[in-house]
C-alpha cells in the first residue's frame, strides 16, 4: 500500500502580530514531524492555506525539507484562487526543479477577508494548459474530487484535463470509495483515498467540512487498509491529532 501523509506548514499569522522567533519554531516542529514519518510512509504532502488562512508556501516548505534531505518524496497543494497563470508557471517551475513528486491543483478555500473580484483560475484549466505544454512530463499533475460521485458528469471537465491522479476529498465510506473507483477506472486516471484518522481533537476539523467518520472511527486501521485495497493510493491526514497518527502508521507498516 503507497501511503502519504498531510502536513500543515506553519501559519504565518498564528495571532495578530507576526513573529519570527516563533515562525522558525513552528517551521522546526515541521521538519521534526517529517523525520518521524519517513519511516513509515512513501510520502509527504504539504497543504496550501487550508480555509484560506494565510500559511507558510507549500513549495517553499518543501525546499526546507529536501534542503536537509532530498531524499524525501514530497508532493504540494497549489490554489488556483492566490495565482494567475504566470505565477503558475512560476510554481510549476520551482516545483520541478525540487523534483516534488506531484502537484495537487485545487481552487482554494476564500482568504477571509479578502477584496479580490477577478475571474478565477479554474484547477481543471490550469491542468490542461499545463499538460498541453508538457509540464506534466516532468511533474505529475492532480486534481480533487469530491468523496462522493453521483453523477460522473459533474466532474467531466476534471477528467477532461487527463490529470495522472484525482484525490478524494475525505471519504467516509468504503462503498463510496468503490463507487469512485469504478466511474473513475474507464478514463485510467489513478485515485488517492483522503482518510482523516478519527479523533475528538479532529473532530471541529471534520465537521468543517462535513465528515462523518461514524463507519470507520471504531476500526479505522482496517478502513485504511481495505481502502489501500481500493484505490491507487492513500493519504491519511489527521490536522491536529499527529502522535495518534503516528501510532496507526506504525500498524500499518
Amino acid at each position: 500500500m503507497i501511503i502519504s501523509y498531510e502536513l500543515n506548514p506553519p501559519k504565518i499569522l498564528p495571532s495578530n502580530h507576526f513573529s519570527y522567533s516563533n515562525f522558525l519554531s513552528d517551521i522546526a516542529n515541521v521538519k521534526k514531524k517529517v523525520m518521524i514519518l519517513d519511516e513509515y510512509i512513501n510520502c509527504i504532502h504539504f497543504t496550501d492555506s487550508v480555509l484560506g488562512i494565510p500559511r507558510l508556501s507549500s513549495i517553499t516548505m518543501a525546499s526546507i525539507i529536501k534542503k536537509y534531505n532530498a531524499k524525501t518524496k514530497i508532493s504540494c497543494s497549489v490554489r488556483t484562487r492566490d495565482r494567475n497563470l504566470l505565477s503558475m508557471y512560476q510554481t510549476i517551475s520551482d516545483s520541478i526543479l525540487l523534483n516534488l513528486e506531484s502537484l495537487l491543483i485545487i481552487l482554494g478555500d476564500q482568504p477571509r477577508n479578502d477584496l479580490k473580484t477577478q475571474e478565477l483560475l479554474k484547477p481543471s484549466q490550469v491542468v490542461n494548459q499545463l499538460s498541453s505544454q508538457e509540464f506534466h512530463k516532468l511533474i505529475k499533475l492532480n486534481l480533487s474530487i469530491p468523496n462522493k460521485i453521483r453523477n460522473i458528469n459533474t466532474i467531466k471537465s476534471k477528467i477532461d484535463a487527463k490529470p495522472n491522479a484525482f484525490v478524494t476529498q475525505s471519504i467516509e465510506s468504503l462503498k463510496d470509495l468503490e463507487n469512485i473507483i469504478d466511474q473513475i477506472r474507464p478514463f485510467d486516471i489513478k485515485v488517492v483515498a483522503c482518510i482523516m484518522v478519527p479523533s475528538e481533537k479532529n473532530k471541529k476539523s471534520a465537521e468543517v467540512i462535513g465528515l462523518n467518520w461514524k463507519e470507520y472511527e471504531k476500526e479505522p486501521i482496517e478502513f485504511i487498509k481495505n481502502s489501500g485495497k481500493i484505490a491507487d493510493e492513500v493519504l491519511i491526514t489527521s490536522p491536529n491529532h499527529f502522535a495518534l497518527a503516528t501510532e496507526i502508521l506504525k500498524e500499518l507498516k
